[in-house]
């Protein structure tokens, strides 16, 4: 268990890495700020399997990100539970219907607040990997 925990830190931690660079390109194409919102989608996924598989660990069986997310959140895991769900709300809009004013929006909130969150994440799984595991 403790292994999966550390394999999927691992993939959280690189595939942040590739969406800081997505998103350090300006985005003077469609296609520059598509590739970054698909890395944003990508991270989101290995960040709520991240945590779910820690609170798996701790006891708690949980199977759906937004569940995940504010279990999390009690558990200290992440310290903005509303912004995380604003994330995940943003994150099922670009899965589902596609608009280059909302993409463009969706952008802006992956650089200006979600890749913060995410580097958050990965300092607390930082300190548990190292007190905990």
């Amino acid at each position: 268990m403790k292994e999966r925990i550390v394999e999927k830190y691992e993939d959280f931690k690189t595939a942040l890495k590739r969406l800081e660079e997505g998103i350090s390109i300006q985005p003077d194409k469609d296609i520059i700020m598509d590739g970054a919102i698909q890395r944003f989608e990508f991270v989101f996924e290995l960040s709520w399997k991240l945590m779910r598989e820690y609170l798996k660990y701790t006891g708690l069986e949980i199977n759906n990100p937004r569940t995940v997310i504010k279990y999390a959140y009690q558990n200290g895991i992440i310290e903005d539970g509303d912004k995380w769900l604003k994330m995940l709300s943003d994150r099922n809009m670009t899965s589902h219907l596609y608009n280059q004013k909302m993409a463009y929006e969706i952008y802006q909130n992956i650089k200006l607040e979600y890749v913060e969150l995410f580097r958050k994440l990965l300092l607390k799984f930082e300190e548990i990997i190292i007190s905990e595991l």
